[in-house]
Order: C-alpha cells, then structure tokens, then sequence
C-alpha cells in the first residue's frame, strides 16, 4: 500500500485528515480486523485487488481503490470497529 494513496481515501471516504504513517496503521489494522473476524470482506478485498491488477491498473490508483473499499466495507458492516481502529490511530498521534 502506497502511503499516499491510504491517506488520500482516508480523507475521502472518511473525512479526516490522517498522516501518511496513520493512514498506513489504520489501512493494517483494518486488514488485521478483516483477517481475525470477517473471511468473506477480506477475500472480497483479495478479488477486488486481484482485479484491479489483471485490469493493469497503476499501482497508486488501485491502492486508492483497495483502500476506498476497504473503508466502505467496514463502515458498512463493521462500523464501530472502523471508528475504534481510526481513533486508536488518531490517539497514537
């Protein structure tokens, strides 16, 4: 994950304004999270990116995407987790 492209989806899917060091935390915490307690959003962040990268998409752009989904996903369905892991982030700050 380039740390740019985590911390320009934080921004906006989020609408909080992390550091790139905060954005690349939180985008591993949320696949910690994914890994340990929802299989089927991870794996449906591994075909996602899968994708983007038969597609041939640029390595900055598909990072965005994955991140974008990533969020959107968790805020969905998981989205007192997704504020907890942000505000673990936020606080280390």
């Amino acid at each position: 994950m380039l740390k740019n492209s985590a911390k320009k989806a934080v921004e906006d899917v989020l609408s909080i304004e992390l550091g790139e060091k905060e954005s690349q935390e939180l985008y591993y915490s949320i696949c910690n999270y994914l890994i340990d307690h929802d299989d089927a959003c991870y794996i449906g962040v591994i075909r996602f990116k899968y994708s983007l990268l038969c597609d041939g998409i640029d390595s900055d752009i598909s990072d965005y995407f994955i991140m974008e989904f990533m969020l959107e996903k968790m805020r969905q369905k998981h989205p007192l987790i997704l504020m907890a892991l942000t505000n673990l982030v936020i606080s280390k700050c």
